[in-house]
């Protein structure tokens, strides 16, 4: 006992001693009072190499319009506009830089730490998706990065090579009084659905900002700020079980916040949200939606006691001045000046959005990376016949697709699946995770951009022998991630060469039922034999064990390990897409005896 806490009061000395030489100040003390302080919060998070403008829908007076929004020289341009405006400034990036397009796939992380290092951010929050590609590739991300990194639940071991990239938390002093600033991120989701080593421990969320929080105010700290890549609804219930956290900067789960009612949108929270802490004291609650569209801007006022008396704000969507509305042809053209004028007319009374320039010094840093990227993403490959609309759970709405309009599921992942499929001859059959697919594919030409956009993960083809009894009880495995065990909804299957009804009624490992496969000389379907051995293809990443698939790594570890084909997951859509256009063959909806989901029961 007494070596414990021998040793607890060393760490608490060496955390006291650490803060006081980086930062260069001392704490405040019963000797020295604290002071009520404002300070205003710039956030952003969830960028996922999201670096340049992009085309989005919004609703002026009602009517449908398409502009430019967002993008890393926008968000530069306004930040820089808060910091001429604002005083005691806090900016907060809250993690998932990384992943997401053809910025990360060609570049790897050098144009998102470009980027990033536009800004001068007072601290970063690694994300779930900053280890998509392993530790070493993080630490070669880090290296480049000018932010400070905290994360204070992520805890790499002293011989890996992200260790020492990071630190639990930083200190910031704000109109002369010290601020902590602790970081976490999501454990589940990073410890599931990427690729950390054995090397990087991930920590309980909840156990860790309250062991972090008390060691802040054992220095004399009593303003308190959590960036936190853990998730709206997580961070929300954390507010209530952790004691002297005041602010939360949140990422994660790109929740809109705010009202948006006027441009068309429906947001999923207020901004912010305040909550009471399990003392009693007030807690505010904040994030930026996603993909550099929202800059969010929060002034919050601390009492001397360290207590929140005001948090108020507002995110700003930023868009460009481009208006186009459909015309008689549908095709988007620029609004005449009649319509600009109301439309601007109804941006000027609005404080949620404003047209904001892009800042010339980082638009030509990103040029340098963009020109490459247009130069590639612009080949058209194909044509796709109609529109291929993408949910996650059958029946269910996602993307803006009414589930009741796709009683099967995704229109999309089947394609996909098949894409792969194609691309192994040997291989029976094909898995894949709802998540894997990202977007809906609209009817018209196909680009590569449409391809790593619709794939926009570093994953390459696996292919796995499996029993058919381990086929069904992966299929099992990942409807119980989904549905009983707390997991995503991109857990949820879909095939191609399988069919199966599945059945939420039913128990545990009695879901998928009636599971066929298709032969593929003949092209005909029979019930699969529980003890016959097939060629499954999937993605390396389902192929590890991840987001819910666990017999993949089961069957690996039990008879060896798969193969790893090394072929870029998205390449393998575009081979499709190419195959079909020199066949003069547009891509449309599998036939309904293809599809995987025969029926869908909740």
């Amino acid at each position: 006992m007494f070596q414990f806490l021998t040793t607890r009061i060393f760490f608490i000395v060496l955390f006291f001693l650490a803060a006081f030489f980086i930062n260069g100040c001392s704490f405040s003390s019963g000797s020295q009072p604290h002071k009520v302080i404002q300070t205003t919060i710039i956030h952003i998070n969830d960028i996922h190499s999201h670096l340049d403008e992009e085309e989005m829908d919004l609703y002026f007076n009602g009517e449908e319009t398409r502009v430019l929004a967002g993008g890393y020289p926008r968000v530069a341009e306004k930040i820089k506009a808060f910091t001429d405006s604002s005083e005691n400034l806090l900016l907060l990036n809250a993690g998932d830089a990384l992943q997401g397009t053809l910025y990360y796939t060609l570049f790897g992380g050098d144009a998102d730490a470009a980027m990033m290092n536009t800004i001068a951010w007072d601290a970063f929050v690694l994300g779930n998706h900053e280890f998509d590609d392993g530790d070493q590739n993080l630490a070669d991300f880090l290296e480049k990065l000018d932010a400070p990194v905290i994360a204070a639940n992520v805890v790499p071991d002293a011989d890996d090579v992200l260790s020492g990239k990071w630190t639990p938390y930083i200190i910031k002093r704000i109109g002369g009084e010290p601020v902590g600033i602790i970081g976490i991120d999501v454990k589940k989701a990073t410890e599931d659905s990427s690729r950390p080593s054995n090397k990087v421990t991930f920590l309980n969320e909840i156990e860790t900002a309250q062991k972090y929080v008390d060691i802040l105010k054992l220095m004399g700290i009593n303003k308190i700020i959590l960036l936190s890549h853990y998730g709206y609804n997580d961070d929300v219930d954390l507010a209530t079980h952790v004691d002297g956290v005041d602010l939360i900067i949140d990422g994660h789960s790109h929740t809109l916040m705010g009202d948006f009612s006027n441009l068309g949108l429906d947001a999923d929270a207020p901004y912010p949200v305040h909550r009471t802490s399990k003392s009693g004291e007030p807690v505010c609650i904040a994030q930026a939606w996603a993909y550099a569209k929202i800059v969010g801007k929060l002034d919050v006022e601390f009492n001397k006691e360290g207590i929140i008396t005001s948090c108020s704000g507002i995110p700003v969507l930023t868009i460009g001045d481009s208006f186009k509305r459909k015309d008689a042809e549908g095709n988007y053209t620029e609004v005449n000046a009649t319509v600009r004028a109301e439309i601007l007319a109804v941006i000027a009374n609005s404080t949620n959005i404003e047209i904001v320039g892009k800042e010339s010094r980082v638009e030509a840093i990103l040029d340098q990376y963009k020109a490459q990227v247009d130069e590639k993403k612009h080949e058209v490959i194909g044509h796709a016949a109609t529109d291929l609309r993408h949910i996650r759970i059958p029946g269910h709405d996602y993307l803006g697709n009414k589930g009741s309009d796709l009683p099967f599921g995704s229109e999309v992942a089947p394609i996909v699946s098949r894409a792969f499929y194609d691309r192994t001859p040997l291989s029976d059959a094909c898995i894949l995770n709802a998540g894997a697919v990202r977007t809906n594919v609209e009817a018209g030409n196909i680009s590569i951009d449409t391809a790593y956009t619709l794939l926009p993960f570093s994953n390459t083809l696996f292919k796995i022998e499996m029993k058919g009894s381990e086929i069904k009880q992966l299929l099992e495995d990942a409807i119980f991630n989904y549905h009983d065990n707390g997991g995503s909804t991109g857990s949820f299957p879909y095939a191609y060469g399988l069919r199966y009804d599945v059945d939420l009624t039913q128990p545990l490992n009695h879901r998928i039922r009636n599971l066929e496969i298709k032969e593929r000389k003949t092209g005909t379907w029979s019930g699969i034999s529980d003890n016959a051995m097939y060629t499954i293809v999937t993605i390396n990443y389902l192929a590890s064990g991840k987001d819910g698939y666990t017999t993949f790594k089961t069957v690996q570890d039990d008879r060896g390990k798969g193969i790893d084909t090394f072929f870029d997951y998205a390449m393998g859509f575009v081979d499709y897409v190419k195959a079909l256009q020199a066949d003069g063959k547009e891509i449309e909806k599998l036939p309904g005896n293809e599809h995987c989901i025969k029926s869908y029961k909740e």
